[in-house]
């Protein structure tokens, strides 16, 4: 690849336009193009893959000159061919047609004879990414239009349309709804919304009415869960439970862990709820003993 001489522009080869023609149909069905226009991702995909082939390192601009000047060239290919039956194409997709009929061409627009003396290369890949894009004036144009008008023709540059709609999308404007019209005999009627007259509450007031709200919401989940816990207490399977009653042995401090009479009242709580609900009855630690006592053979003091 090279640059021409005293200019930024970079002259491309049929092989290397082809590569990037390729990388950028890659891309594509990747779903790495948005209305024409390439990801971020894709771009440096493109670049990098360019620069791994052929050792050139190049900004993303000069890609995007190549494919509008490709574009531009495709759009020329659909005016010479637009309306014209019994084609011939070379197999790289240029049109392979006789002189006679490059000559009517030329009569039609003197601009046609560049792309005779040089076919376009990779037309067919153009075909590919382009076939969709719209171009200014070149559908229904005919030989009675003149060259002027096809040479007034441009081809739109997509990336650069579609990357300034992206940036700088249209703003949408609004028409208000006119007033309705007014009866001959009554007053004029307006639709337009009126202001509403009702003082909206301070923000320290409506930050004090969430408080409240959610103070009130909490002391009522404390209240039904305390009501929930005193049902399940109150029940006859649960407070007479092994459990509860093996904690109140637990509390006695009089009754030694592992003792005789420890082991002897386990065994006894153990063995029927009523065996727990008697020993749970008694309101005092005293009386819980002595009830063990009697009913084990054993003594706190064993």
């Amino acid at each position: 690849m090279a640059s021409d001489p005293g200019s930024d522009t970079v002259l491309w080869s049929d092989e290397q336009t082809r590569f990037v023609l390729q990388l950028r149909i890659e891309e594509e069905l990747k779903g790495n193009v948005k209305n024409k226009v390439l990801h971020e991702t894709a771009r440096k995909t493109i670049a990098d893959k360019f620069y791994d082939t052929y050792g050139v390192r190049h900004p993303w601009i000069k890609f995007r000159n190549k494919f509008n000047s490709c574009k531009k060239q495709y759009g020329a290919m659909k005016r010479l061919t637009h309306n014209r039956t019994g084609l011939g194409y070379h197999p790289d997709g240029s049109i392979d047609m006789s002189d006679d009929w490059w000559e009517q061409r030329c009569k039609e627009w003197p601009g046609a004879r560049k792309y005779k003396d040089k076919p376009v290369a990779n037309a067919d890949l153009m075909k590919q990414i382009f076939s969709g894009v719209h171009e200014s004036g070149a559908e229904g144009w005919s030989a009675q239009q003149g060259e002027n008008e096809l040479d007034n023709m441009e081809v739109e540059n997509d990336d650069a349309a579609s990357e300034a709609r992206q940036t700088n999308p249209p703003a949408r404007h609004t028409n208000p709804e006119p007033d309705a019209p007014s009866s001959s005999n009554g007053p004029r009627v307006s639709n337009a919304p009126r202001a509403s007259t009702v003082p909206k509450p301070s923000r320290k007031r409506r930050a004090e009415q969430a408080a409240y709200v959610m103070r009130s919401s909490l002391q009522s989940r404390d209240d039904i869960l305390s009501h929930k816990n005193h049902l399940i207490e109150s029940h006859p399977d649960l407070s007479c439970s092994q459990l509860k009653a093996m904690s109140v042995l637990h509390s006695l401090s009089s009754i030694r862990m592992w003792s005789p009479l420890y082991k002897a009242a386990y065994k006894h709580l153990r063995e029927a709820a009523t065996n727990r609900q008697t020993f749970l009855s008694y309101e005092d630690d005293e009386n819980k003993i002595i009830y063990l006592e009697e009913e084990t053979g054993e003594s706190r003091y064993a």
